[in-house]
């Protein structure tokens, strides 16, 4: 286990960017947005319940779970991205990371964990990563 330095902050933050834009060169490659219709864009959610279709969409804890079944990977780049925007890189956040493959712990006690489920993504993501990782 360690805990986050700021040089190790530094190599997670650019780990991390680097994946977001290769994700966005990706993007660009699938080509234009859905067309508009007279009412205007086309729904970002499916007709299940009002579920968004990528977990980089989701609302909250449930709609994010909902979707890591068929994303994984996805859901690995979000518990990431949570943990690189909500954490504070002044040497105070105690959380301490077994190594890279951190995210199924966090997803597993989220699912165990229903009370998470209506928290807004990133903020339910986080705790969880201070829940599971704590240094104490």
């Amino acid at each position: 286990m360690f805990k986050f330095s700021p040089i190790l902050s530094v190599a997670f933050m650019a780990l991390f960017s680097g994946q977001a834009l290769a994700q966005t060169g990706m993007q660009a490659l699938t080509g234009p947005p859905p067309p508009t219709s007279i009412t205007g864009p086309t729904s970002s959610t499916s007709t299940t319940g009002g579920i968004p279709q990528s977990v980089y969409g989701s609302a909250n804890v449930g709609q994010f779970l909902a979707l890591c079944g068929s994303d994984q990977g996805g859901c690995a780049d979000e518990v990431g991205t949570a943990l690189m925007d909500k954490m504070v890189f002044d040497g105070t956040a105690n959380i301490c990371l077994p190594g890279p493959d951190y995210p199924g712990a966090v997803i597993e006690y989220l699912r165990a964990h229903p009370e998470t489920h209506s928290m807004p993504t990133e903020d339910g993501i986080y705790m969880a990563i201070g829940k599971v990782y704590s240094c104490s």
